[in-house]
């Protein structure tokens, strides 16, 4: 093979995409498409509020203890709200040209962080403390609480850069999300787990997230 055929090869083997890169280029495209992005969150919300009243009336139970008794259903419940948490945060972003400010870069992290922990936690099964599983019991509830954690920061860090321009409408999403985070955790204290309680923020967050995505009020002015 001549020198000018090598150098050609390595060019054309240059600009070939990895298997990384074509993933986070397809990963990318879904991310502008505003019709799928939509369905996804819509979907998504459907699912997890059925999910929730599966043998679970009274919406006693939460989602780890549905999971033991169904399995495979906890795994699409992790499925639909993972994606249409990623993706709707990540359309968010790019809808709003939030990507080059720390507080992006803080929230795509989380964003990745809050979608890999809620595939941990679904492949680490619930147990209670007289199962004598200490650590796999701290495992699943430590990646339970950060994948909620994760995805309300990422959603926090933009509402925060908004609100540092002092744009009213996203300083009231901010307090709302917040006050419903400290909700959550007094009513947790009070009266313990409970799938009612623990879908709160989940609900409200998908509420605020098609706002700031799909309604009039919150689409950027184009110049």
């Amino acid at each position: 093979m001549s020198k000018a055929s090598k150098l050609k090869k390595q060019a054309e083997l240059a600009q070939k995409p990895t298997v990384k890169q074509a993933f986070f280029n397809f990963i990318d495209a879904m991310t502008d498409n505003r019709n799928f992005c939509m369905a996804w969150l819509i979907a998504g919300f459907i699912f997890f509020t059925v999910y929730g009243f599966i043998d679970n009336p009274d919406l006693a139970k939460t989602a780890s203890v549905i999971g033991k008794t169904h399995p495979r259903l906890f795994i699409w419940w992790a499925v639909f709200s993972g994606v249409s948490l990623y993706l709707n945060i990540h359309y968010l972003y790019k809808l709003n040209s939030f990507k080059n400010e720390k507080l992006a870069k803080f929230g795509n992290v989380c964003t990745y962080l809050g979608f890999f922990c809620i595939f941990a936690c679904v492949h680490i099964p619930s147990v209670e403390p007289e199962d004598g599983k200490p650590l796999q019991m701290a495992a699943h509830w430590s990646t339970a609480l950060l994948f909620a954690a994760f995805f309300a920061a990422a959603i926090i860090a933009f509402l925060l850069y908004k609100s540092m321009q002092k744009s009213v409408k996203h300083i009231i999403m901010l307090v709302t999300l917040a006050l419903t985070l400290i909700l959550m955790v007094v009513l947790l204290l009070i009266f313990g787990k409970s799938g009612g309680i623990e879908s709160i923020p989940m609900w409200v967050a998908y509420i605020i997230i098609f706002m700031l995505n799909y309604t009039k009020p919150f689409q950027p002015v184009k110049d």
